[in-house]
């Protein structure tokens, strides 16, 4: 169960602290939405994204059915340095998983 477009992430120094951009590739279907043949479409959203930087886990975010599709998340991490490694994992309400990563430039 793989997605095909992937996850893009950005990060940045910027006054001594790592500023992170991040776009999620996700349909993010509520479960209450209709397709053409009036079905409901099956529930599928990110539950579950996480934050690393150099392995160390920094923080979480629990989304739902109310994150629109292909979330875009911008967030400053405080401190930081050019080349640490910023890893995104997510994980939607069926188990499919994504990571994106990046070099702090």
């Amino acid at each position: 169960m793989g997605l095909t477009v992937k996850d893009r992430i950005r990060a940045k120094l910027k006054k001594g602290n790592t500023n992170v951009r991040l776009l999620l590739a996700h349909p993010m279907h509520t479960g209450r939405a209709k397709n053409k043949e009036d079905e409901l479409i099956p529930a599928e959203f990110i539950q579950d994204i996480r934050c690393w930087r150099n392995e160390e886990e920094v923080f979480t975010i629990k989304c739902g059915t109310a994150t629109a599709r292909n979330p875009y998340f911008s967030f400053l991490l405080v401190g930081g340095e050019v080349n640490d490694l910023i890893e995104i994992r997510w994980v939607d309400n069926l188990g499919a998983k994504g990571l994106a990563e990046t070099r702090v430039k």
